[in-house]
């Protein structure tokens, strides 16, 4: 017993130091770190071994632990993606000690901590907002400030980035990052809007679908949600039940709600946005059921409208009552649209028991039925004077209730009003709703466009007739999308004859006084419009011209308005309207103006096809503009400027203004290596027929001869250059001492060259006899042209050329040459008479040969030495101008005498009676002159 009771004791006292020992570690160890829970968790930790389960040194004893050390490193710092936000990424090493000098344990972590700048909008300083942020956080360096600043500067300017908590709230408008605008958002979010989607809860959104239509609605902005995150696209395609559901719910409950019905086709529109998947609504029918939603709205709409109308302006009083009924109808209608159905359970109960106008006084019908007859008796057996009473009293009853009668039935104007403005309103918030229905529908349609067969197949659809309809709503973004689905549906012809039935033209104008943005998707339009000119002429019957002046100086507008006003002047008609106008001297100034070296060509064509104009041209040149033109187009050697001005040249009385400028033309022509220059050069001196001009000194001072005999060789020069060349010979030769000096230089002999080489072109063929004409009238070279040169026998086989024109200038020559040499006169008397009766003579010669007659000998023939037929012995290269030939000068088919009409008649009249020269293939390519860019 003692012993164990000793042993007892000593177990106390050994248990009694063991508590006491430990209660003394936990105080020193409290004292000796700042943190016990730091301390708590190095122990625990320890106590495991190293972190990573991988061998380490000798496992530390709880005991041995002293104290922990903490350092950070600084890592970089990128922008949140989503929030206005900063994140630090940074390193966490911590160290346990048990002596100093002597880590226990070691662990190194990586960590990120989020700063959220809830101070920054569009008026914060991002430098001052920078050094605020480094001087709070003690993770980022000061040497990191200009980095910091750059993000803040970054997230700034960031547009906002919407996340699914933000989405529902711009289901019925707004953008997302990678998507077209649809609609805008309103700017409040319902509390059942802010509901989060998740692609994993996907299921139960399409369990929604199969509820009552507040579920459906719900489901299917849910789904909106996710899809509107283009990364959800290619999980949503692949679900079909999702997509089935969603076509299903559409096909059959888009009448019943706009919210469910713009919902179901903007998440269709998220997938047209991209054309992978196109086939998703290709598969499901979506664009054909887009087509019949947007029909049934706008008839819808106009209906409304219509009684809206018919409300306001009363009517006839007769039809009165009528149209009160249908309006009445269609306000109870409306109301059914905006506001939500009602449960079934919040009607009023009917009364099933009809009330009872008076009952009888013993509550016994029976008896009251079986007492009807005694008191039918009883009534009949009254006094006659009662009956007369009771007769004035009913009808004095019975006016006094028509008078009330008539007086309940005459409208009140203020509730009338007040209806209207109700009811109005109600409109306002439908059209809306239904404009955003609209709005995606178009743009979905817009987008799978891209694919041409859809697109015919809208167009079999009334499309056009759609947009058209669309086109007088009054919101400024369905307009713009409208306006742009019609610009690209216009370049196919047709689409663009359907705008043209539509009266599209008419719908524009109102369009041109809206915001920049649809003033310029309009202009495209009428861009692509302008190509047809039946829908031109509209364009300036409606008055588009002056309209589209005054975008000229608009810098946005000016590129496209520049091309329409190019088109417009491609009309000779409506060339002089520009007249009334201040397009002529703004574009003048515009081209004078310009600090480019070449003009805009589409400006300058503007220009080229105005000056043809005579008023035009002479407004053209008003205060000196004409030397400022001619100075632009020498000193830069512009051709466009230089061709403006030689259509100027073309009117008679402004031809005077240019003496001052022949020497610099003519110098020019010497010195310029700019072919195309040259050319238009040439031009302007060719126009200057003026009778007091010395063409002889003009080609003597600048020693032209030697070019002109050059530029009249064969295959040397390009037939533009040769053909303006012999125009100038054709001015020049007008002038007696100047066509004197051509033949001496023998130029003449150089054109019958010419006329050998190019034969088969009727221009130049035209041209080149215009010069002998010219050169005939002068007695002083006649004798020359006749005696010297072989041009008699070239024109009288250039009679029988089946170009009109050039025959009757030939016919003019022959006589001129007929009243000069008599000789010449037998021949071209006997041509003529060959000519005239070409075909009685083949068909005498063909008699002669197929008969088997007696030969008559030969025959006296009185003209001597002359053949029988005339042979063109002249030309033994090749015939002139065989019946396969080429161009002719007034038509641009075969070089046939049935295409001159009576304007070649006229032409050549005053060639012959004035010695003008004939209407040239140039004067024709001025007016369908185009500027190709």
């Amino acid at each position: 017993m003692l012993v164990a009771s000793i042993f007892h004791w000593l177990a106390g006292l050994a248990l009694f130091l063991f508590t006491v020992h430990y209660l003394y570690y936990i105080v020193t160890a409290l004292r000796s770190s700042p943190s016990t829970t730091t301390r708590s968790r190095s122990r625990s930790r320890s106590s495991r071994g190293p972190v990573g389960g991988g061998p380490g040194p000798v496992p530390m004893q709880s005991e041995d632990a002293k104290y922990i050390k903490k350092r950070w490193k600084g890592g970089t710092i990128e922008p949140h993606p989503t929030e206005k936000a900063l994140i630090v990424n940074y390193k966490l090493e911590a160290a346990v000690f048990g002596e100093p000098g002597d880590p226990m344990l070691e662990d190194k972590k990586d960590c990120q901590r989020i700063i959220r700048l809830k101070s920054l909008n569009a008026k914060t300083d991002p430098a001052v907002l920078a050094r605020e942020v480094v001087d709070k956080c003690d993770l980022i360096h000061k040497s990191q400030l200009s980095d910091i600043e750059q993000i803040i500067y970054y997230l700034k300017n960031r547009k906002n980035v919407e996340t699914p908590s933000t989405a529902s709230s711009t289901a019925s408008g707004g953008t997302s990052a990678g998507q077209r605008a649809v609609s805008r958002t309103s700017g409040k979010v319902s509390p059942h809007e802010a509901e989060k989607a998740s692609i994993r809860n996907i299921d139960e959104y399409i369990e929604l679908l199969y509820e009552d239509l507040p579920e459906k609605i719900k489901g299917s902005r849910l789904i909106l949600q996710l899809a509107r995150d283009p990364d959800n696209l290619g999980e949503l395609e692949k679900n079909e039940a999702v997509l089935s559901a969603l076509s299903r719910v559409l096909r059959e409950d888009w009448r019943r709600s706009l919210d469910l019905s713009t919902n179901i086709i903007y998440i269709f529109f998220c997938f047209s946005t991209y054309t992978n998947f196109h086939s998703v609504i290709v598969n499901y029918k979506i664009g054909s059921l887009c087509m019949d939603v947007i029909d049934y709205e706008l008839r819808r709409y106009d209906q409304m409208k219509t009684d809206l109308d018919a409300r306001k302006g009363g009517g006839d009083k007769s039809a009165g009552k009528e149209k009160e009924k249908e309006v009445n109808k269609s306000a109870e209608y409306l109301d059914t649209i905006i506001d939500q159905e009602k449960p079934k359970e919040m009607e009023p109960p009917r009364r099933r028991i009809p009330e009872l106008k008076q009952r009888p006084k013993s509550g016994n019908w029976a008896s009251y039925h079986g007492n009807m007859s005694s008191s039918l008796v009883k009534a009949h057996t009254m006094n006659n004077s009662y009956h007369e009473q009771l007769n004035k009293e009913t009808t004095a009853s019975n006016d006094s209730l028509n008078n009330q009668a008539q007086e309940s039935e005459k409208p009140d104007p203020k509730k009338q009003k007040d209806d209207y403005d109700k009811i109005n309103k109600q409109f306002k918030i439908f059209a809306k709703k239904q404009e955003q229905l609209l709005r995606v529908a178009f743009y979905l349609l817009l987008n799978i466009a891209e694919n041409v067969k859809l697109e015919e197949k809208m167009r079999k659809k009334n499309i056009v007739k759609m947009l058209l309809k669309a086109l007088e709503r009054q919101n400024f973004d369905l307009l713009v999308l409208v306006v742009t689905f019609l610009k690209k549906l216009s370049i196919v012809r047709d689409n663009k004859d359907e705008m043209y039935e539509l009266n599209i033209v008419e719908k524009l104008p109102r369009l041109l006084q809206s915001q920049k943005d649809l003033v310029q998707v309009t202009l495209k339009l009428l861009f692509n419009l302008s190509f047809d000119a039946r829908l031109r002429a509209k364009m300036i019957r409606v008055g588009f011209l002056p309209k589209l002046v005054t975008f000229l100086s608009d810098d946005k507008h000016h590129e496209i308005v520049t091309k329409i006003l190019y088109h417009m002047s491609l009309d000779d008609k409506i060339k002089s309207m520009f007249t009334y106008t201040d397009c002529v001297p703004v574009v003048t100034d515009m081209l004078l103006l310009n600090l480019n070296q070449k003009s805009d060509p589409d400006l300058i064509a503007l220009g080229i096809n105005l000056a043809l104009n005579k008023r035009n041209a002479a407004m053209m040149i008003e205060n000196n503009r004409l030397h400022n033109l001619m100075s632009r187009a020498f000193k830069f050697q512009d051709t466009l400027m230089m061709k403006l001005i030689r259509n100027i040249s073309l009117h008679d009385s402004l031809r005077m203004h240019f003496v001052d400028f022949v020497g610099d033309l003519s110098k020019i022509l010497t010195e310029c290596d700019d072919e195309e220059f040259t050319v238009e050069c040439l031009g302007i001196l060719g126009n200057l027929a003026l009778p007091d001009l010395d063409y002889s000194q003009i080609i003597h001072n600048f020693n032209l001869i030697p070019l002109i005999r050059n530029m009249l060789v064969p295959g040397k020069y390009k037939d533009d250059m040769v053909l303006e060349t012999v125009v100038f010979l054709g001015t020049c030769a007008s002038d007696e001492s100047c066509a004197m000096l051509l033949c001496k230089a023998d130029v003449i002999l150089s054109l019958i060259e010419l006329l050998k080489a190019k034969q088969e072109d009727d221009e130049m063929v035209l041209q080149i006899v215009f010069v002998f004409q010219q050169v005939l009238r002068n007695e002083s070279t006649r004798v020359y042209m006749i005696k010297e040169t072989e041009s008699p026998a070239y024109l009288i086989d250039l009679m029988h050329d089946k170009n009109t024109e050039i025959r009757k200038v030939c016919d003019f020559c022959l006589d001129i040459i007929a009243i000069t040499d008599n000789e010449w006169a037998s021949r071209i008397k006997l041509e003529k008479f060959r000519n005239h009766n070409s075909q009685w003579l083949s068909m005498v010669e063909t008699q002669e040969e197929t008969d088997d007659i007696q030969d008559y000998g030969p025959m006296d023939d009185d003209d001597g030495d002359l053949p029988a037929y005339l042979t063109s012995d002249y030309l033994d290269q090749c015939m002139l101008y065989q019946s396969s030939g080429g161009e002719s000068v007034n038509g641009g088919g075969t070089r046939d005498g049935d295409g001159d009409g009576g304007e070649s008649q006229n032409r050549s009249t005053s060639a012959m009676s004035n010695y003008s020269r004939p209407m040239s293939r140039y004067s024709r390519d001025l007016e369908d002159f185009e500027v190709i860019t």
